[in-house]
Parts: structure tokens; sequence; C-alpha cells
């Protein structure tokens, strides 16, 4: 601990702006913050000595600023938290959540009681759920399926695999069988993992699809995608890798072995192919688009297609590394990430809050638990059968 007690706290808080406390150091702080009186040697005005809680909010703020500072200088990356709810911040270090919140306005907001209604009915986070459909119609629910072989398609074997995962083996046979599609489809609160024929592995989100050959036998190796899904393409020089988004004549990703993410849901309005490794070339109709790593390809249904030059691949792989995370995302972009994962509908009530978000929470989760970190921020919930009603 540093020689002055209040110091060693102020270095506390600036870790924990700074997303480098540790899960001890967070208690310890969480703990002195809400013990905090007004201390004339931490240089607050003395014009709100006697008001607690707004001697901890300056207190904040004034570290703030210094990080802030520190930020100019290139030293320290973006805070992540709602700028002015700092006494809710607090609440959520003592209960131990990794989310923080962020706000557009500027002016204090009154501090947020401990007190929140958390829904009495929960929702359980998504498990590796989806439906296998073969060539001819016939279907397999994964979820019940034993592990091991469970058809055999074209010159491949179908085999689930422990924890989640779907496999296409070629049997190498000398009689060559006709090529065969088949489909992997998972459910609202659903995510599977799937190795094709050629070695590329590929995540399904909750509510996408993927149709593919069991063998690529062709020219090049093409599939078929809905809903949001990752690439690990496996490099072959004599074929390329194409992704076609909703049909064989949608947007096209023209793939040269690499990592890359696409973003296509119907109720998202723009379809995002993000690149991590590698390169792709992105087409819309008649416009076309080589990415780097890092870059995005954003393509408004029935309209332009634009690059965004460097985004943050780390929001954009969050549900593959089993968290929810935002950047600066209304409650309608939240929102609709909770409702395809915990499989619930969403309605809105009165004023819908025009407060941006940014965060982390692990997709583990159960709803109730996502909702009452919520509810500590002023946005509030009410659950009536399978649907969650946002209200001011």
């Amino acid at each position: 601990m540093a020689e002055h007690p209040d110091k060693y706290y102020l270095e506390l808080a600036e870790k924990w702006l700074l997303g480098t406390i540790t899960p001890d150091e967070m208690q310890e702080y969480a703990r002195w913050y809400n013990s905090i009186e007004p201390d004339a040697t931490l240089d607050i005005p003395a014009s709100i000595a006697g008001n607690t809680e707004a001697y901890r909010l300056q207190l904040l703020q004034k570290i703030n600023a210094r990080r802030l500072a520190s930020r100019e200088s290139g030293l320290h990356r973006r805070m992540l938290i709602r700028r002015s709810s700092w006494a809710a911040a607090a609440i959520l270090i003592l209960l131990m959540t990794s989310l923080y919140y962020q706000r557009t306005l500027h002016l204090p907001a009154p501090a947020i009681s401990q007190k929140t209604t958390v829904p009495s009915k929960d929702f359980p986070a998504g498990t590796n759920r989806a439906i296998l459909t073969l060539a001819g119609g016939r279907t397999i629910d994964l979820d019940s399926a034993t592990n091991g072989t469970l058809a055999r398609q074209g010159n491949s074997k179908v085999q689930k695999l422990m924890n989640g995962q779907l496999s296409y083996l070629p049997t190498h046979d000398v009689t060559s069988a006709p090529p065969t599609l088949n489909t992997l489809a998972t459910p609202r609160g659903g995510q599977y993992k799937l190795l094709l024929s050629d070695g590329t592995v590929v995540w399904l989100n909750a509510a996408s699809s993927i149709t593919y050959p069991t063998t690529f036998t062709g020219k090049d190796r093409s599939v078929v995608i809905t809903g949001e899904v990752y690439f690990e393409v496996a490099k072959d020089k004599n074929k390329d890798f194409m992704v076609f988004v909703g049909s064989p004549r949608g947007m096209a990703v023209d793939v040269l072995g690499t990592e890359f993410n696409i973003n296509a849901y119907e109720d998202e309005g723009v379809i995002r192919t993000t690149l991590l490794s590698g390169k792709v070339k992105v087409h819309e109709g008649d416009l076309s688009a080589l990415l780097t790593p890092g870059q995005q390809a954003q393509a408004i249904r029935n309209g332009p297609l634009t690059i965004a030059p460097q985004v943050n691949s780390e929001e954009v792989m969050a549900w593959k590394n089993g968290l929810f995370q935002f950047e600066d995302a209304d409650i309608r972009s939240v929102m609709r990430q909770l409702a395809r994962w915990y499989d619930v509908e969403v309605s809105y009530e009165g004023h819908v809050t025009e407060d941006r978000f940014a965060g982390k929470l692990p997709r583990e989760n159960s709803a109730a638990a996502t909702l009452h970190i919520l509810e500590k921020n002023q946005v509030h919930f009410r659950i009536e059968d399978k649907k969650i009603i946002v209200m001011p």
C-alpha cells in the first residue's frame, strides 16, 4: 500500500478507470469508495464538504480528468464507463460486474439507488444447439443426438464431436459420390461450431445458418449464410472460398485463406464483413472492395457499400469469445443481441432512453442477471411470458 492511504485508493480508482484493476483490488476499492467521507487533504472544494455523495462524484471526476489528460498523450485506452453516473459505476464494481456504461449527457446525474427490481422470471443463456438438415430433407437435432457418426453424405462422414462441434470427414472412396448440400442452422438461444471437409472452421451465432457442400469438388468452395458467422478458412491455392449472404445471388465475399466475421441479421439493416487476418474481396452489386485486417465492409441493404477503415475487432468477435461487448450502442442495439441470445421478444413502452452504452458482460449470465445490471443504470424492464418490455 502507498504511504498515504488516500493516495493508494486514488491509484486503485485510476486503475479501475483504466480497466487494469485486479479482482481483489476491485473489492478493496469498492469498500473504500462506499465509505468515503469528505477529506480536505484530497483537494476537493470545501463547498460540498457536507454532501458526501457529491464529494464522491467530484473525486472520481477529478481522477477521470487526470486519466483523460494521460490519454491525450497516448498512454491509455478509452475508458468504458457511463460518464454521468459515477455512483452507479461504483455500485457495479461492488457487484463485481465488468460492464460499464457511457452516455452523451455532460451534466451530473443523480446517484442511483442500490435497490433494483430483478425480474422474478428468468431466461437461461444460449447453449450449443443446432439443427442439421441433410440432403433429401432429413433433419437431426444436434442437441439430443449422441456423439459419433450421424450419417454419410456424398464422400464424407458426418460426425458430432464433443463440445458442440459438427465435423465432415472425407472418406476418400475410390468411387466418386455426387456432391450433396447440407444446412446447419442455430435457433435463437443457440450457437454451434462446424468443421467443413476442407478443414475450414465455422462458428455460427444464434439465429444463423450455413448451407454448404459435404465435399468441395468444383473449381471453388462456395457456401451460403444467414445471421452471423465467423470463418477460419483453410488455404487452398487451387480453390477460392466464396461466401454468399442470403442466397447464391446475395452479397459475396471472395476469400483468400483468412479469418473474418459476417454479421448479416435482417433486423440490423446493415451487412458487416470484418476482416481479422488475410484478405477478402467483398462484392455488392456492381461494387467491390478489397479489405485489409481491421477493416469492415458495410453494405446497407439495397444501398451503397462503404468501408470502415479501422473497427474494434474485439467487439466484433466478442460473441464467439463468450461475451456481449458494446461500443457506443443504443438500447435497441443492445436488446437485439439479448433477444437473440435469450430467445425472447422485446418491446418498448414509453420514452426510449437515448443513452449510449459501452462495455462487456459474459454471455453465460442469465437474462435476469444481465437485466439486473442494466437496471442499475436507470433502464427498467417488465417481463410478460417470453417478452421483455423496456420501460423508462
